[in-house]
């Protein structure tokens, strides 16, 4: 974040590191949601692993590299990340965050949805002034796969960095 955080109350330190590592969870939904393996590669410290049990196990970089590609077969998906619950413990945390993960893509002629809910157990390390994950658990709690019908507002988002938020966030610059 740039600033020194020993400058500050225990509790305002906290209370930042916290934040900088829900903004890691949000940024993991962006990169998978936009295609993007270079932002996803920051959230993960090297070395770190992910176990989406059956799904994928392996690297964090490796799962990055797994998911765009998978999600390049799809026509569109979001992630939404919710109650999120970070305990800190001396340069280290853990965290649990909910996810809901909507896809779809078209399967013999057919277009489908399909959506898991399922959480993110992570291990984080604070390193060189950065937090990372060291290591995630994936726990799935449900899914459903089932044929849908497209409603009448046609898209405007993009599967990569055209998407208009990056040019949005850019200008804020």
């Amino acid at each position: 974040m740039g600033t020194n955080l020993d400058q500050w109350p225990p509790e305002i330190r906290a209370l930042l590191d916290k934040q900088e590592i829900t903004e890691l969870v949000y940024r993991y939904c962006r990169a998978v949601d936009r295609i993007d393996p270079e932002l996803g590669y920051t959230i993960w410290h090297d070395g770190a692993k992910a176990d989406y049990g059956s799904i994928y196990k392996g690297t964090g970089r490796g799962f990055i590299d797994f998911v765009c590609e998978g999600h390049r077969q799809g026509l569109v998906h979001s992630h939404q990340i919710t109650n999120i619950l970070i305990e800190l413990s001396d340069g280290h945390a853990h965290s649990e965050s909910y996810v809901t993960s909507v896809m779809r893509m078209m399967k013999d002629d057919v277009l489908m949805q399909i959506a898991t809910r399922g959480r993110y157990l992570d291990r984080w390390a604070k390193r060189g002034g950065r937090w990372g994950i060291e290591q995630r658990h994936y726990v799935h709690d449900l899914d459903e796969a089932r044929p849908v019908t497209p409603g009448y507002v046609p898209p405007t988002f993009r599967l990569d960095r055209t998407d208009p938020s990056y040019g949005f966030f850019a200008g804020a610059a």
